[in-house]
């Protein structure tokens, strides 16, 4: 089903690797590997709950479209990453687009799965419960980073976030980059223009590429640039 190096990846999340083996090897094999190219859609706001999903290879966008046809990017998901709980505790529909970026391959564990987990082991519904609660609280740090921190601070950290496990390059434009941080499009272009004559990275068209990201570290961690 998975191959070492996802294995590996997997590992180093905090949900999927506070697991015992046994639990680990009961969750994966419910999974289904899921294959999409650049652009396709995973499933789009208002689809019926199909399951959970944990990204294995490339990235995600997570957006939605406002009725004035203007579309707001979220965020962007990496290898490791889970989506999907929130409809699988509601059995609400979908409540965001998601596509891919890039061409990526996911783990699937559909609903019937999930249904035939928790019943034969009910505390499956603390362990799902407990991967919502991480998200709940990234989600009230990215709140506080949004009130508190200056832009380039929170540039950087979400640089750092977008360039771990050595994916130096991330293959955003500068204007999604930007509705990602809620910050206008000259903004952004002016911050990254700062980092880019610091040698922390360079842009080209549709990617922007970490070339210091120990300084990039520093910077998101403290505000300040080494010297």
């Amino acid at each position: 089903m998975l191959n070492p190096a996802e294995r590996d990846m997997l590992q180093t999340d905090a949900w999927f690797g506070g697991f015992s083996d046994a639990q680990q090897q009961q969750l994966l094999q419910q999974g289904r590997r899921r294959v999409l190219s650049a652009g396709q859609p995973l499933f789009s706001r208002g689809a019926p709950f199909c399951g959970i999903y944990v990204v294995l290879q490339g990235q995600l966008l997570i957006s939605g479209l406002h009725p004035s046809g203007q579309q707001a990017l979220l965020t962007l998901l990496t290898p490791g990453q889970w989506l999907g709980e929130i409809a699988w505790f509601d059995q609400m529909p979908r409540t965001h687009d998601v596509q891919a970026l890039t061409d990526s391959q996911l783990l699937q564990f559909p609903k019937a799965a999930l249904q035939q987990l928790v019943h034969q082991d009910p505390l499956w519904w603390q362990r799902f419960g407990q991967l919502l609660t991480v998200k709940l609280r990234l989600l009230f740090v990215e709140l506080e980073d949004r009130a508190l921190l200056p832009a380039q601070q929170r540039l950087a950290r979400r640089l750092c976030q977008l360039s771990q496990d050595q994916q130096l390059q991330i293959p955003l434009q500068q204007e999604q980059l930007g509705q990602l941080l809620s910050l206008s499009r000259q903004t952004t272009n002016q911050l990254l223009r700062q980092l880019a004559q610091a040698g922390l990275l360079q842009t080209r068209y549709g990617t922007i590429e970490v070339l210091n990201r120990p300084a990039l570290l520093q910077l998101a961690q403290h505000g300040t640039l080494v010297s």
